[in-house]
């Protein structure tokens, strides 16, 4: 009895050793600055660039909205936009209405069951655009509304929502002050 005792408790030590040895350590605060639309704000994590979205309705050329942004993993320049995966950032503040996105306007629209981030229930779908894997996430926080349009598969990378630095991004999205 004794020795089948010491054999099950070997067992489970040597078990309980693998186990640890294989435990991810808790995620690493994601590090990075905050990028300022003019009416919306969102971290911008390391490796990460921001970029203000134009406003083709200012009377003013050059215009920027300031209610919307990209943010885009390892881009040095606004044409890797076309080549890195991104994502872009639209609010909709106590003024403004945001019309559900409708999945009409995409091909192979599947349904995400809803994610829990930053405190908020995000609704959406993944589909393609001429092509091209998007994830489109909305959500309601009081007066505030925002939608994110993801591009998550491009020629230079990939990004996923499980990502942390995605995640990061999405819980930081917030009214600017």
């Amino acid at each position: 009895m004794k020795k089948v005792l010491a054999m099950v408790l070997a067992t489970l030590m040597c078990a309980a050793m693998f186990t640890a040895c294989g435990a991810k350590e808790p995620a690493a605060e994601v590090k990075g600055e905050t990028f300022d639309a003019g009416n919306v704000s969102a971290l911008v994590p390391k490796g990460w660039k921001a970029f203000p979205v134009s406003d083709l309705f200012a009377e003013e050329e050059n215009a920027t909205d300031p209610d919307a942004l990209q943010i885009c993993k390892g881009a040095k320049t606004e044409w890797d936009l076309f080549s890195k995966p991104y994502m872009q950032i639209n609010h909709y503040g106590p003024d403004s209405a945001m019309m559900e996105p409708s999945k009409d306007w995409y091909d192979g629209a599947e349904d995400l069951e809803p994610l829990q981030i930053g405190g908020r229930t995000w609704k959406g779908f993944t589909a393609k655009s001429f092509d091209v894997k998007i994830i489109t996430l909305w959500t309601e926080d009081g007066e505030h509304q925002y939608q994110l349009s993801i591009w998550p598969e491009q020629s230079d990378g990939k990004i996923s929502l499980d990502d942390a630095d995605v995640q990061a991004i999405i819980a930081s999205i917030q009214p600017a002050a």
